[in-house]
């Protein structure tokens, strides 16, 4: 027995299999598409080669960086040694290893020059010529600091202390930053009882003010440094080279005493000896007023 809506059964089935062949067939039809399409795919294949190359190419840059780096805090140890050591032998020998970092530097900053012409990418490119730029300066300047160097050691002018004062400032003043530090972040001294609170608070004070101490001392110490390098320097200079650098190493030692960083009087009594012995020398006379 047939039902009464056959018809519209048959109807509405044809049309729910219409629809949901549709609806399978889109998809398939789409990922067919994606997967049999080889542009896509040489697409994929290129993206992974040039993401392969970028970083092949920024591990090598990282490989090379580390190696400058290395050799840099090799020399930076060398000129420490140098600026305490005395010994000839050791001096010639620490000598031949700070120049032996600079040839291995010139060597990978040449590996580093020829490989950047070969790099691909604009970044990379950017980042290695940053590098060869930076150290090539490094280079220049050191070059220029030996060469200075070299020329001292000829006139038998020492400045090693020179270089030991200023490693002695910059030691002290990064002490003194974290004395102030500490003084600024402490917490409000609080009023007890037993009167002994302020121990800790007070010793850190005379710790700060005995660090300011010294860096006053060390500063004035290497100003005076460097007005005696250029009164030694004076010594080879024909005559009126060498009045100009005196008139030079004068006004250095009269800016000690006209702004001096300490109260030291030791100091006072060096820097005043060493003017009069310039003013002997050019032939002048202390005013009525002081040294100017």
């Amino acid at each position: 027995m047939k039902p009464l809506n056959h018809a519209e059964r048959t109807t509405r089935l044809w049309k729910f299999t219409v629809f949901y062949v549709l609806a399978l067939a889109l998809p398939l039809l789409a990922s067919y598409y994606l997967f049999s399409d080889g542009s896509i795919a040489a697409e994929n294949q290129k993206l992974k080669r040039e993401l392969e190359r970028t970083r092949s190419e920024q591990q090598k840059l990282l490989v090379q960086l580390d190696t400058l780096t290395g050799h840099l805090q090799r020399i930076e140890l060398t000129d420490r040694q140098l600026r305490t050591e005395s010994n000839d032998l050791v001096v010639g020998e620490l000598n031949k290893k700070s120049q032996d970092y600079l040839n291995a530097i010139a060597v990978t900053l040449s590996e580093l020059r020829r490989d950047s012409t070969q790099m691909q990418f604009l970044t990379n490119k950017r980042l290695a010529h940053n590098i060869l730029r930076d150290f090539d300066l490094f280079r220049s300047n050191r070059n220029t600091v030996d060469f200075l160097r070299q020329s001292l050691d000829k006139n038998g002018i020492d400045v090693s202390g020179k270089e030991q004062l200023a490693a002695e400032l910059a030691q002290t003043k990064q002490l003194l930053a974290t004395y102030q530090a500490a003084a600024a972040n402490r917490p409000a001294p609080v009023v007890s009882s037993g009167g002994g609170g302020g121990g800790r608070s007070g010793d850190l004070q005379r710790r700060l003010e005995a660090s300011s101490g010294q860096v006053g001392l060390l500063t004035d110490q290497l100003r005076f440094a460097n007005a005696d390098c250029l009164r030694l320097r004076a010594s080879s200079m024909s005559k009126e080279q060498r009045k100009e650098m005196l008139e030079q190493a004068r006004k250095g030692f009269v800016a000690i005493l006209q702004d001096p960083s300490s109260d030291s009087d030791t100091m006072k009594d060096s820097v005043e000896k060493m003017i009069d012995s310039i003013d002997k020398e050019l032939g002048r006379k202390r005013g009525i007023f002081g040294y100017k």
